[in-house]
């Protein structure tokens, strides 16, 4: 099981990220630059960014399971349910989108899906630093630099966020979006991969 939980977070970012870039491909009115990846889940199509935002939700709970597994300490266990919380926001944004009434364009404009987001993002940005901070005193043969990639990938986390909320009405905000999740999804992506690797 704790390599499956560790095959969730691999798969996860990975599986996200080529579906965004499907669904994008089959809308050529959409930017990359300009719209937030929510607007997937808005109009055409938009049935596949909605429940890839489901898969991924559930993914990243069973990403969780595999992270306090390893992790030592009451802030290990805090950092689980921190991604759980996660997960489950994750999911209700796909719902969100799903029961959006007709005629909207963005999804910046469903106050719900607003929440979840902003929840979901708060809360994978603390499991960074309570990640970081359950590992203090690890075991370095076994944890090598990963402790302290954990708290370098969350103060680009905060750094990026900081930038996404001064470009929310830019032409370039879907960029800056993707900038900030992308340093969040490597964090998962690269979590994934350690601790597949700690398994014996």
């Amino acid at each position: 099981m704790q390599k499956l939980f560790a095959l969730c977070g691999i798969i996860a970012p990975i599986l996200f990220t080529l579906l965004v870039i499907v669904e994008s491909l089959l809308r050529p009115d959409y930017s990359q630059i300009f719209n937030d990846i929510s607007d997937l889940g808005l109009g055409p199509y938009s049935i596949i960014q909605n429940i890839n935002f489901i898969i991924f939700g559930l993914l990243s709970i069973g990403f969780a399971l595999g992270l306090g597994a390893n992790l030592p300490k009451r802030s290990g266990k805090t950092a689980k349910w921190l991604v759980i919380v996660f997960g489950l926001m994750t999911i209700f944004a796909g719902v969100t989108l799903f029961f959006s009434g007709p005629g909207i364009v963005y999804a910046k404009d469903i106050e719900s899906h607003g929440l979840v987001s902003a929840i979901a993002f708060l809360v994978i940005i603390a499991a960074q630093f309570l990640t970081w901070q359950a590992l203090r005193g690890s075991n370095d043969a076994l944890w090598g630099r990963y402790r302290i990639y954990s708290l370098i990938s969350g103060l680009l986390s905060i750094m990026t966020l900081i930038f996404l909320f001064y470009t929310q009405f830019s032409s370039f905000h879907g960029a800056s979006e993707r900038l900030f999740i992308s340093v969040w999804m490597i964090w998962i992506e690269l979590t994934g991969l350690k601790l597949y690797s700690l398994i014996k």
